[in-house]
């Protein structure tokens, strides 16, 4: 009883061993395939993901293009609205008093009546197209030339003032140079002459005749365009000249007093249009309080 006894409880611990045995063999059997199906999903998932990036990569890049595309495209558009540089601007003079107007570059124009003007900025240069009498004070670019073009010839300058006379119908071109450098050229753009400050040319188209003649330039420009002109000024010598004119008091702040300035105005110009262009010329404060 006690052998038999015995040899049930041997055989029970040998069903037990080899139930466990097959139970881990069979677990890690079981394992084993999850871990091996895991794995193919994941580099199945990697394999896609490469293939989508191999996909999405070029037109990321295509994207990022565009997104600076847009940036450089909105910050021109902010700096020139609707591309007007390229396009061109035009100005005419209708009124029989003198009209200022400033170009994109800061170049001040003052044209007489009658006078049409055409500007535009391509190919590294500023242009300007005239038909009439016109006053020019170009502002300094030693990058972009400023051209002049009329019917009989063209003007080169980079920094300088003058005034042109070319008159539709009239064969003669006047040119008066107050300060800089001007190169007159044919319209082929071969060199005709370079005039130097306080001089006068006179270009006949029809002949080919040129007349060169040394005067005083700021004079001539100021009574023909009604113009009260400063070069290399201080602020308050230029205000003293504003209160004798205009029988005015000024109270100044805020500019450099030892800065010298070039600055033009017309006569028929009011005290508050001067002032105004006092403060965006110094970046100072000029009130004008009660009369002398």
């Amino acid at each position: 009883m006690d052998n038999q006894q015995e040899r049930l409880e041997a055989y029970k611990k040998a069903l037990d061993e080899a139930f466990r045995t097959l139970s881990d063999q069979t677990m890690d059997e079981r394992t084993s395939r999850m871990l091996e199906r895991l794995d193919a999903r994941i580099e199945a998932d990697a394999a896609r993901r490469r293939r989508l990036w191999n996909v999405m990569k070029p037109l990321a890049a295509v994207a990022c293009l565009v997104a600076v595309a847009i940036l450089v495209w909105r910050k021109q558009s902010d700096a020139d609205p609707a591309g007007l540089r390229q396009q061109g601007l035009a100005y005419e003079n209708v009124e029989y008093q003198v009209r200022r107007v400033s170009l994109p570059d800061g170049t001040s124009v003052c044209l007489q009546h009658g006078a049409t003007l055409g500007y535009s900025e391509k190919d590294g240069m500023r242009q300007a197209e005239l038909s009439g009498e016109a006053y020019f004070d170009v502002a300094r670019d030693s990058i972009h030339p400023f051209i002049v073009k009329t019917a009989a010839l063209d003007l080169r300058v980079l920094g300088t003032a003058f005034s042109v006379s070319s008159i539709s119908g009239d064969s003669k071109t006047d040119v008066i140079l107050e300060r800089g450098s001007v190169r007159l050229q044919a319209k082929d753009g071969s060199p005709i002459l370079r005039l130097t400050p306080n001089q006068k040319a006179v270009y006949d188209v029809s002949t080919g005749d040129l007349a060169v003649e040394n005067i005083s330039a700021k004079p001539a420009i100021q009574q023909e365009y009604g113009m009260v002109s400063f070069e290399n000024a201080r602020v308050d010598e230029i205000i003293r000249a504003i209160e004798s004119q205009y029988g005015i008091k000024v109270n100044a702040s805020g500019y450099n007093p030892d800065k010298r300035y070039h600055i033009n105005y017309f006569m028929s110009d009011s005290a508050s249009e001067v002032l105004a262009m006092m403060e965006e010329l110094t970046g100072g404060h000029f009130l004008s309080s009660n009369l002398l």
